[in-house]
């Protein structure tokens, strides 16, 4: 027969198991992005509540302008790695890019949509200084675009 001892033994060993502390890594995703080093890699954005500050950050930067070969109105724009921005943020670019360029090209690569929010048809291009040449279907069809940071090994 098993004795109320040996149950009581059990039942705090138990107890003694749920009550210890988990060896857990407290570092949250934020702090771990937020704590990387902008010289050697990109940091995402994440849930980051503010813009991309050059200055401090390690940011994608484009150009673009209304015109072919960079005339009229042109504008800059710093972001995150990998968000998406559409025009519509800039509504005089809407639909009326005529040149852009991807200004940190020796760090990353940008891709130009036909559609909001990065969709539909895509054009990857470090540098289009006349969207209006060739058959001319890029010309003042440029909705969104976003710029991936090349990762070692990519």
């Amino acid at each position: 027969m098993i004795s109320v001892t040996f149950f009581s033994t059990l039942l705090s060993l138990g107890l003694a198991i749920i009550a210890a502390p988990a060896n857990v890594n407290t570092t949250s995703v934020v702090q771990a992005r937020d704590n990387c080093d902008p010289t050697q890699s990109y940091c995402q954005k994440g849930d980051r509540d503010y813009d991309c500050n050059p200055s401090k950050d390690a940011c994608m930067h484009v150009k673009y302008c209304e015109h072919n070969w960079w005339n009229g109105d042109c504008i800059e724009d710093w972001f995150w790695d990998g968000e998406c921005r559409n025009t519509l943020e800039y509504p005089k670019y809407e639909n009326a890019i005529s040149s852009c360029a991807n200004m940190n090209q020796e760090h990353s690569i940008c891709h130009w949509f036909d559609g909001y929010d990065c969709q539909g048809s895509q054009y990857s291009t470090e540098a289009d200084a006349n969207l209006a040449d060739g058959n001319g279907w890029w010309n003042d069809r440029i909705s969104s675009y976003r710029c991936d940071w090349y990762r070692q090994g990519s």
